[in-house]
């Protein structure tokens, strides 16, 4: 799935990054900032990570900074995902913060956060075909089912 996330980042145009289809929407760089941030998500990133976390904002500047960030994220993604205890645990949600998420469990395992990372990551991947559908760039061959 990443490897189709980077493939489709390389398809924009650099100067269609930051483009929008109507005001109000995100444009791909906010949508791809957003996706990387989230992989650092609770119990997911280490220490290092974090530290890292404000420079992959920078990095995502340009199309070859996004592509960069989504491989060291996702490379902290699948340290946690081969992580059989940290898949097992039970976490508590985000310290009391009220995020207003609809559903949201007070406590869960390392596996729904697995679980929502991935759908996450799914969900953005639409808008984004989306968004290089309305620029009119071809997705031949690129329209796959990553999972």
């Amino acid at each position: 799935m990443n490897t189709n996330l980077i493939e489709i980042v390389e398809l924009f145009p650099e100067e269609s990054l930051d483009w929008i289809p109507r005001e109000g929407e995100w444009s791909a760089r906010q949508i791809l900032v957003h996706l990387i941030l989230a992989r650092y998500h609770g119990p997911i990133a280490g220490p290092t990570d974090m530290a890292h976390m404000d420079e992959a904002i920078v990095h995502c500047n340009t199309r070859e900074g996004i592509t960069g960030e989504l491989r060291i994220s996702w490379v902290m993604l699948a340290r946690f995902l081969s992580d059989p205890t940290k898949l097992d645990c039970v976490y508590d949600s985000s310290g009391g913060i009220d995020r207003g998420y609809v559903g949201e469990p007070k406590r869960y395992t390392g596996h729904y956060i697995a679980y929502h990372r991935f759908a996450h990551d799914l969900h953005h991947r639409s808008t984004l075909v989306g968004h290089l559908s309305q620029l009119g760039v071809p997705l031949d061959g690129h329209r796959i089912r990553p999972l």
